[in-house]
């Protein structure tokens, strides 16, 4: 019995384990979201991570809504230029749909920059390390997404913060939070000693 109940408690304890990790990345950099009226500097880029396409070629719902938010920021004079990061292959791309919107809502292509390598959000981080560490960057996505994005731009030490793009409520958002949870303790773990 005594075996039993010390099992238990040891398997209880590392069901929270998981808990724990994602409330530390929260903690870690819940200070780093801010609102567009919050910021009182100019930062030298704004970085829309991708999530899905529609099949006929346009930003799904939160893709649009990322979008929509740098163009906002930009508008603002918040940023001098925008990274659209996100997958790219000859037969899907999020970073054509979102240079396309982009350019259809009469943003510049000049001031446009394609990462057609971010397939995942540390992917995203560490391909902005390479090229633009010393640069301040806004990071556009929805709030549960930011807390990982900006944990990860910590370990990458980068120079950035949040702005969430959260204009409506999305179907599904139970299981992306599930996930996101997830997604949270393997990058914790990835980067543990970074």
């Amino acid at each position: 019995m005594k075996k039993l109940k010390i099992f238990i408690i040891i398997l209880l304890c590392l069901m929270l384990i998981p808990f724990i990790i994602n409330f530390y990345v929260v903690f870690k950099v819940k200070n780093k979201i801010v609102n567009i009226d919050e910021i009182n500097k100019n930062y030298d880029y704004g970085l829309v991570l991708g999530c899905g396409v529609k099949s006929d070629g346009t930003p799904s719902l939160m893709l649009r809504d990322r979008l929509d938010k740098v163009i906002e920021i930009y508008n603002k004079g918040l940023i001098n230029n925008i990274i659209i990061s996100g997958h790219h292959s000859d037969n899907y791309s999020e970073v054509d749909v979102m240079e396309k919107y982009l350019l259809d809502h009469n943003i510049s292509k000049n001031i446009i920059i394609r990462d057609n390598e971010g397939f995942s959000t540390s992917e995203s981080m560490e391909n902005y390390q390479k090229k633009y560490q010393d640069k301040s960057v806004i990071i556009i996505t929805q709030e549960y997404h930011l807390y990982r994005s900006l944990y990860l731009a910590q370990k990458f030490n980068l120079n950035a913060v949040g702005i969430s793009a959260k204009l409506v409520n999305y179907g599904g958002q139970i299981f992306r939070n599930l996930r996101e949870i997830l997604a949270r303790n393997k990058d914790f773990l990835k980067y543990l000693f970074k």
